[in-house]
């Protein structure tokens, strides 16, 4: 049995932005393709449904919230592999925090919700990059055990 998450928007209420954003969202989740299922939840399905009224992302449903667990080092460090992968894309997530880090039974770390991620030079932003690491990192230290 396959869990997923929907994200989904009403167009009736929505302001035009959302909808763009949601696709945003999709073309990241196509363009990190070689990389979902390991570090990011696999994209499902995506488009117009209810007569073109609403549009939704389908994700995989791939942890839950890091809130209550301990990390190992080994895990800290493929959870920043992972986000390095994401950048070599020229991706930057802009939206690191405990809500967007998930775990799973295995002890893998995911990163989710690209809805803020944007698309940079990585000679050009390397500072912006460097600064997002050092976040993701500084963030999964809270729930060190080792």
């Amino acid at each position: 049995m396959l869990l997923c998450a929907l994200k989904s928007v009403d167009l009736s209420k929505a302001p035009p932005y959302v909808l763009k954003e949601m696709q945003k969202e999709v073309e990241i989740y196509k363009d990190l393709a070689n990389i979902q299922g390991k570090y990011i939840p696999k994209l499902v399905c995506y488009g117009y449904y209810g007569g073109g009224m609403s549009f939704v992302i389908g994700m995989t449903i791939v942890g839950t919230s890091l809130s209550e667990q301990k990390i190992k080092k080994q895990q800290k460090t493929r959870a920043i592999k992972g986000l390095e992968v994401i950048h070599k894309h020229g991706i930057l997530h802009n939206d690191i925090r405990e809500e967007n880090i998930l775990i799973n039974d295995n002890g893998d770390i995911y990163l989710i919700d690209f809805g803020m991620a944007s698309r940079e030079d990585t000679k050009k932003k390397r500072k912006l990059f460097d600064e997002e690491e050092l976040k993701y990192s500084n963030l999964l230290d809270r729930y060190n055990n080792s």
